[in-house]
């Protein structure tokens, strides 16, 4: 992908798809229901500054295919691949951080327990055209978890998780993925709870709700510098921030 300005280039892409859309202004899309807009640095009045969907310059930059196949499963460009056909296992470190730094804005993070989504060679047929893998499987989706943390409910111990990453590959939707990896994780470690943090910044979260999770908070918002490569390090205080994010939405579920 030839990275180019993000407004030109977005432009060009909403055209060539036939997408409906009005300019707000020089940075702001209106597509539908949904209100994009695209940040070059943190904005004079934060108090404007909300969700979603916010892009940054330092995201569009480092990860352009990301944004765009975010962008386009929101617009329902990407092509869809039924869940109910591949198989849930465990994958090791390596091939999680590999497809996570690929396809997570945020990149791979720690995590304890692992799981991949595979499509068998015998489902290929499904594909879109040109996509033509050489492997027998294709991973189409990671999503990682903590380990058990233990902590007392009224007279029993409980076992508490954090789901930490998710994410299908650049430029397919997987229905049905997360709800069948999530299923998979839950009888395989019985979870008391798991806990997850929504990037506010690209969701209000209401999908989780629509799944059984509890909206427990909304975390405050963010501020970042960016280091010589461009990476995001955290900083307190706004006054010396470049970026910032919208903070998070915090959920658990409970009952399985």
């Amino acid at each position: 992908m030839n990275r180019k300005d993000f407004i030109p280039y977005f432009l060009a892409f909403l055209e060539k798809n036939k997408i409906e859309f009005q300019l707000i202004n020089s940075r702001i899309f209106q597509i539908g229901p949904s209100r994009i807009k695209y940040f070059e640095c943190l904005p004079e009045d934060l108090e404007a500054y909300s969700q979603p969907i916010n892009i940054w310059r330092d995201q569009w930059e480092k990860h352009p295919e990301i944004v765009i196949s975010r962008l386009s499963s929101v617009l329902g460009l990407n092509p869809k691949l039924p869940a109910r056909v591949c198989k849930v296992r465990r994958i090791n470190q390596y091939h999680a951080e590999e497809f996570l730094n690929k396809n997570h804005l945020q990149q791979s993070i720690g995590a304890k327990l692992k799981y991949g989504l595979y499509l068998p060679k015998a489902y290929y047929r499904l594909l879109p055209k040109g996509f033509e893998p050489e492997s027998e499987e294709i991973l189409l989706a990671v999503m990682t978890f903590s380990g058990a943390k233990k902590y007392y409910l009224e007279d029993k111990i409980v076992l508490s998780f954090e789901l930490i990453r998710f994410s299908n590959l650049n430029k397919f939707n997987i229905v049905g993925g997360f709800t069948k990896m999530l299923r998979h994780f839950i009888q395989e470690k019985t979870p008391g709870n798991i806990m997850t943090y929504i990037d506010a910044d690209w969701s209000d979260g209401k999908n989780f709700s629509k799944l059984g999770f509890e909206l427990i908070e909304k975390t405050s918002p963010m501020y970042f510098r960016l280091d010589e490569n461009y990476n995001r390090v955290k900083v307190k205080d706004a006054n010396e921030a470049e970026v910032m994010n919208s903070g998070s939405y915090k959920y658990i579920l409970s009952e399985f």
